[in-house]
């Protein structure tokens, strides 16, 4: 006699996932994740100087000021549909004004960056660990590392970058001249592996950063959510800018600045969406399992 695991069939699947997204909405009003998404909006953008300078600073003892400012506002370009010329100008001009960076300096511009990780680190253990938290200082020093590891994540994608534009070439020139057809499906390959980066970034916050260690599934599938819907809506506000957006005809020249504070705010929002749809996952899928432990057992000969 053996025990039979009976698969689900798809309409119990769907009727799985329909629970978990109906309490996700839930979780959505609980934790009032609007206004904690506008929270980490103001955050980032009081951040986003800072860290865009010790990107700049930091960069600049390798390669020359304005390589460094031009490579990274084309890592902003990749996370953001846009970016304001405000931003260009006031890294331009401070860059330009400021001496040579010094310790203080540094610890400065770190502390003044690690903002926005604070409130990260923070709403999250709100979603996942709704009774208990860390406090003030522990929050601190966990964003301090986060500001440590967005600058390795910085030299990282540098690399990633550099393999990418070069690894075509290098396989044209190893290849046959009529098997360069293998190439032709090439530029989908940077936005899947960019995909996958993002889930995979998710996932890591997802985990490490609450308190409690929610299950890999959960925190799996709150990745997937999220790292889908940031890119959707990284191309649906690109497209709607193009198309409609007027900003400036009610906010004059702060129009970009306001737009740019949008897209933080939706960035935040996917953030805060896939956190409650793992934790509405780890919820219902618990209580699917506590369902079939209590029912009888199918045994086959």
């Amino acid at each position: 006699m053996a025990n039979r695991v009976v698969p689900p069939t798809w309409r119990e699947i769907a009727r799985r996932l329909w629970r978990v997204l109906r309490r996700t909405v839930e979780l959505y009003g609980e934790f009032e994740t609007g206004q904690r998404a506008a929270a980490l909006a103001y955050y980032g953008l009081l951040s986003i100087f800072p860290l865009l300078l010790l990107l700049v600073t930091l960069l600049s003892r390798w390669v020359t000021t304005a390589i460094a400012q031009q490579t990274v506002l084309t890592l902003l370009q990749g996370i953001s549909p846009f970016v304001p010329d405000i931003i260009v100008e006031n890294i331009e001009y401070v860059v330009a004004a400021r001496g040579p960076l010094n310790l203080v300096a540094a610890v400065g511009l770190t502390w003044s960056a690690s903002g926005l990780f604070a409130a990260i680190t923070h709403a999250l253990d709100r979603i996942w660990n709704p009774k208990g938290g860390r406090t003030f200082w522990e929050h601190r020093l966990i964003s301090l590392l986060l500001v440590t590891g967005v600058i390795l994540l910085f030299a990282f994608s540098i690399l990633v970058s550099a393999v990418l534009s070069l690894l075509p070439r290098v396989i044209l020139l190893l290849l046959p001249v009529e098997q360069a057809w293998v190439l032709r499906g090439w530029h989908y390959i940077p936005p899947l592996i960019s995909l996958g980066v993002d889930v995979f970034l998710y996932a890591m916050l997802y985990r490490f950063l609450p308190t409690r260690r929610p299950p890999w599934a959960a925190v799996w599938s709150g990745a997937v959510v999220a790292g889908i819907g940031w890119n959707a809506a990284k191309w649906g506000f690109g497209w709607y800018l193009r198309r409609f957006a007027r900003y400036g005809l009610v906010y004059g020249t702060l129009a970009t600045l306001v737009a740019f504070l949008f897209w933080i705010y939706l960035s935040g929002l996917v953030l805060l969406v896939g956190a409650e749809w793992g934790a509405a996952w780890a919820e219902i899928m618990s209580s699917r399992v506590s369902e079939d432990a209590s029912q009888p057992v199918s045994h086959a000969a």
